[in-house]
C-alpha cells in the first residue's frame, strides 16, 4: 500500500443469516435500475462498532432481530483502486440467531429472500460499474467459502 497519500476507511459489517442449507440475501434497486442481491448489514457509523452497525442494519433491512453474532471473517485492504470511489475497506462478515418477522423498513430495500445455497452465487452480477464494490468479486469470495463450509478468518482485498 503506498503510505503517501490518505483514504477514507469505509467499514461495513453483514451478517450471514442461514435457515437451514439457504442463505437470506436482500434485493436492492441500483441507479440503473437493475436489482442487486446482497447479504443484510451496511455501513458503520462513526462511534459505532462493525458488531453494533450489523445489528441495526438487519433490523432496518430485513425486520428481524439478531443476536449471539459470531465473527466469520474480515475483509481488509484498498478497493476500488483508482476509481472516483476509492477507499481502504473494514468488512465484517457474522453469523447469528434471528427472530422476528422478514419486514424491511429500508427504503432500498425492494424484498428479502431465502435462497438455497447453490443458488446464491447465480444472483451475484460481478462488473460495471465498478463504483459498486458489491460487484466486486473478492467481497463475494468469504460467502462463497462459508457457504462451502471453508471460511476463513481473514480475506486481503
Amino acid at each position: 500500500m503506498n503510505l503517501s497519500r490518505t483514504l477514507p476507511i469505509k467499514r461495513a459489517a453483514h451478517v450471514y443469516l442461514v435457515r437451514g442449507e439457504e442463505l437470506l440475501l436482500v434485493e436492492e434497486r441500483m441507479d440503473d435500475g437493475s436489482i442487486f442481491y446482497g447479504l443484510p448489514g451496511g455501513k458503520a457509523q462513526p462511534s459505532e462498532t462493525l458488531a453494533d452497525a450489523a445489528v441495526r442494519q438487519v433490523l432496518v433491512e430485513t425486520g428481524l432481530h439478531v443476536t449471539n453474532l459470531e465473527f466469520v471473517s474480515l475483509l481488509e485492504g484498498e478497493l476500488l483502486t483508482g476509481t472516483r470511489n476509492e477507499c481502504f475497506a473494514n468488512f465484517a462478515r457474522f453469523t447469528a440467531a434471528f427472530h422476528g418477522e422478514l419486514d424491511p423498513t429500508d427504503p432500498e430495500v425492494v424484498g428479502v429472500k431465502w435462497v438455497p445455497f447453490e443458488q446464491v452465487e447465480g444472483l451475484v452480477r460481478y462488473g460495471p460499474p465498478p463504483e459498486c464494490e458489491e460487484r466486486n468479486p473478492l467481497i463475494w469470495l468469504p460467502t462463497r467459502d462459508f457457504i462451502a463450509g471453508k471460511a476463513r478468518a481473514y480475506y486481503p482485498i
